[in-house]
């Protein structure tokens, strides 16, 4: 397996949900890695552009270089830790400007 690096989008497995979290196999961006507790943060991606309606979401076009096929929506509100068991495989990685807007937004929504 690659090696799981902050700004990657990887296609991740989100079984077993329950409620409202996001759930099936769906890219994600990794935002920390913490390899002493083999959990790793990500922020969930949907194709569904109708989620830009709830609050701490950020469009994500599609590029060459994060690797996903349609534009996507980074759903901060959805930011998790999961075990480096769920990781599928690498699909490409975010660049710095981006990083820092969901970076923002995510010090916003856990009031940092």
């Amino acid at each position: 397996m690659h090696r799981i690096k902050c700004g990657d989008v990887w296609q991740v497995s989100l079984k077993e949900t329950q409620g409202h979290e996001i759930r099936g196999n769906r890219p994600a961006i990794v935002i920390a890695v913490h390899v002493e507790t083999e959990l790793i943060m990500v922020i969930p991606l949907t194709s569904n552009q109708e989620a830009m309606r709830f609050p701490y979401t950020l469009e994500i076009k599609k590029t060459r270089e994060n690797g996903l096929y349609v534009n996507s929506i980074a759903l901060i509100f959805q930011l998790r830790s999961l075990s480096v068991h769920r990781f599928i495989k690498k699909i490409g990685y975010i660049d710095e400007t981006t990083m820092r807007r969901i970076k923002s937004l995510i010090r916003d929504y856990l009031n940092l």
